[in-house]
């Protein structure tokens, strides 16, 4: 499995897809539950080049996941209602964001 993320990591147009395989799955993942955003920070992090990378990865992957429940609120009209949440505004950022920061720390077990 290492020599393959050895290959994936040295040609960037490689690592680059590999990203974007990896936040296509993890969004996918998170629909369906927030553990995706866990399971999709651990796969961005795999093709970085160290561990501080694949830990900013996840936490990168964790930011896009929440901003993309935002896109889908601002879509639907209800942007404006949540952001007057309050607390659960702060737990409803926290936790893909923290789970892809925490999934981020996959790479330092490689």
């Amino acid at each position: 499995m290492t020599l393959r993320l050895d290959v994936v990591r040295s040609d960037p147009t490689r690592r680059w897809s590999a990203y974007a395989v990896a936040a296509f799955v993890g969004l996918t993942l998170a629909t369906v539950h927030p553990l995706g955003f866990l399971v999709g920070g651990a796969l961005v992090s795999l093709p970085t080049r160290n561990w501080r990378r694949g830990l900013l990865a996840g936490l990168a992957f964790g930011v896009l996941g929440w901003l993309a429940f935002a896109a889908l609120l601002a879509a639907s009209g209800s942007l404006g209602r949540y952001l007057d949440t309050g607390r659960l505004l702060a737990v409803s950022v926290a936790i893909p964001v923290l789970a892809g920061l925490v999934g981020g720390l996959a790479r330092a077990l490689d």
